[in-house]
Protein backbone atom coordinates (compact mmCIF):
# COMPACT_ATOMS: atom_id res chain seq x y z
CA UNK A 1 0.00 0.00 0.00
CA UNK A 2 1.29 3.35 -0.85
CA UNK A 3 0.14 6.77 1.12
CA UNK A 4 -0.28 8.54 -2.37
CA UNK A 5 -3.59 6.34 -2.62
CA UNK A 6 -4.95 6.26 0.45
CA UNK A 7 -8.11 5.03 -1.25
CA UNK A 8 -6.33 1.62 -2.09
CA UNK A 9 -7.12 -1.10 0.52
CA UNK A 10 -4.22 -2.79 1.93
CA UNK A 11 -4.21 -6.39 1.46
CA UNK A 12 -3.78 -9.17 4.07
CA UNK A 13 -0.50 -10.22 2.67
CA UNK A 14 0.65 -6.35 2.75
CA UNK A 15 -1.01 -5.60 6.52
CA UNK A 16 1.14 -9.19 7.71
CA UNK A 17 4.29 -7.53 5.86
CA UNK A 18 3.95 -4.28 8.18
CA UNK A 19 3.36 -6.06 11.29
CA UNK A 20 6.73 -8.35 10.81
CA UNK A 21 8.42 -5.08 9.94
CA UNK A 22 7.21 -3.09 12.72
CA UNK A 23 8.30 -6.35 14.83
CA UNK A 24 11.81 -6.16 14.13
CA UNK A 25 12.04 -2.48 14.39
CA UNK A 26 10.42 -2.90 18.01
CA UNK A 27 13.01 -5.78 18.88
CA UNK A 28 15.99 -3.87 17.37
CA UNK A 29 14.47 -0.76 20.18
CA UNK A 30 14.03 -3.09 22.77
CA UNK A 31 17.90 -3.96 22.12
CA UNK A 32 19.06 -0.98 21.89
CA UNK A 33 17.42 0.29 24.76
CA UNK A 34 18.27 -2.58 26.96
CA UNK A 35 22.10 -1.91 26.14
CA UNK A 36 22.07 1.59 27.30
CA UNK A 37 21.95 0.12 30.67
CA UNK A 38 25.58 -0.85 29.90
CA UNK A 39 26.02 2.82 29.84
CA UNK A 40 25.05 3.79 32.66
CA UNK A 41 26.82 4.34 36.29
CA UNK A 42 24.98 2.19 39.17
CA UNK A 43 23.28 5.47 40.23
CA UNK A 44 21.48 5.28 37.09
CA UNK A 45 21.20 2.48 36.28
CA UNK A 46 18.86 1.87 39.66
CA UNK A 47 17.45 4.68 38.46
CA UNK A 48 16.23 3.37 35.46
CA UNK A 49 14.83 0.61 36.81
CA UNK A 50 13.16 2.17 39.64
CA UNK A 51 11.17 4.21 37.51
CA UNK A 52 10.30 1.43 35.10
CA UNK A 53 9.30 -0.26 38.17
CA UNK A 54 6.85 3.22 38.94
CA UNK A 55 5.78 2.97 35.61
CA UNK A 56 4.40 -0.67 36.17
CA UNK A 57 2.68 0.54 39.17
CA UNK A 58 0.89 3.41 37.50
CA UNK A 59 -3.09 2.78 37.47
CA UNK A 60 -3.12 5.12 34.65
CA UNK A 61 -1.53 2.40 32.60
CA UNK A 62 -3.36 -0.64 31.45
CA UNK A 63 -2.79 -3.50 32.67
CA UNK A 64 -0.77 -5.00 29.87
CA UNK A 65 1.40 -1.77 29.49
CA UNK A 66 2.23 -2.19 33.20
CA UNK A 67 3.35 -5.89 32.76
CA UNK A 68 5.50 -4.82 30.01
CA UNK A 69 7.25 -1.95 32.19
CA UNK A 70 7.45 -4.21 34.71
CA UNK A 71 9.26 -7.44 32.49
CA UNK A 72 11.69 -4.46 31.45
CA UNK A 73 12.70 -3.29 35.09
CA UNK A 74 13.38 -6.81 35.79
CA UNK A 75 15.40 -7.55 32.69
CA UNK A 76 17.33 -4.49 32.75
CA UNK A 77 18.15 -5.20 36.35
CA UNK A 78 18.93 -8.62 35.56
CA UNK A 79 21.38 -7.16 32.76
CA UNK A 80 22.50 -5.14 35.72
CA UNK A 81 24.01 -7.56 37.95
CA UNK A 82 20.74 -8.07 39.77
CA UNK A 83 21.35 -5.30 42.14
CA UNK A 84 18.46 -4.55 43.99
CA UNK A 85 19.36 -1.93 45.78
CA UNK A 86 17.28 1.18 46.28
CA UNK A 87 18.11 4.25 44.11
CA UNK A 88 19.82 7.46 45.36
CA UNK A 89 17.45 9.77 45.05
Amino acid sequence: MTTDKPEEAMTFGELLALIGDQQRRLTVLENAFSSLIFCLDDRASQLLVHNLSLEAQNQNHDEQLQLHFARLAESLQKRNGGTTSEPLI
